[in-house]
């Protein structure tokens, strides 16, 4: 405990933020390093990976709320082929192993978190397929969830910290 305590005092005269809370949706903590991680590898669909934090705050703000409403309806689990799938391509878009790791490690994830960051994103998509029906038109489909969302927004507890 001293030597954490001791490490992190030293880390934090440096000037170098370790964590940071940057949002609550209903008692569900958004940290930097999930925005940081979110941001290196890609891991929201709809926002560029060089997006802002905020942007990807935002995004990462949505996939909780919609991850709580997927909660509630229990969708079928993802086949453990298709996470592995996910992982793959989440590992390529990293560049090499050692940029993977070195980004899991930094932003203080295990690849069994990024297995279930991976598995709740496939139960999302199942979800909205489920939910909000393919052969809308796109442009439709993307308003009808938009205002879904919002109306998640509407009834949950956001408190937005900053960065």
């Amino acid at each position: 405990m001293i030597v954490a305590l001791s490490v992190w005092m030293t880390l934090a005269g440096q000037g170098e933020l370790i964590e940071r809370t940057l949002a609550i949706v209903s008692g569900q903590v958004i940290t930097l390093s999930d925005v940081r991680l979110a941001q290196q590898l890609g891991l929201l669909p709809d926002i560029d990976r060089s997006a802002d934090a905020d942007t990807v705050l935002a995004g990462l703000i949505e996939r909780t709320l919609m991850l709580r409403e997927v909660e509630r309806y229990a969708p079928p689990e993802p086949a453990d082929t298709l996470v592995a799938e996910e992982l793959d391509r989440v590992r390529s878009r990293a560049g090499s192993a050692e940029t993977f790791n070195r980004t899991l490690q930094a932003n203080g994830f295990t690849d069994g978190r990024l297995r279930g960051w991976i598995r709740d994103d496939l139960r999302i998509r199942s979800y909205l397929s489920q939910r909000f029906a393919v052969t809308a038109a796109e442009s439709n489909r993307q308003d009808l969830i938009a205002d879904w969302v919002a109306d998640l927004r509407r009834r949950a507890v956001v408190v937005v910290l900053g960065r």
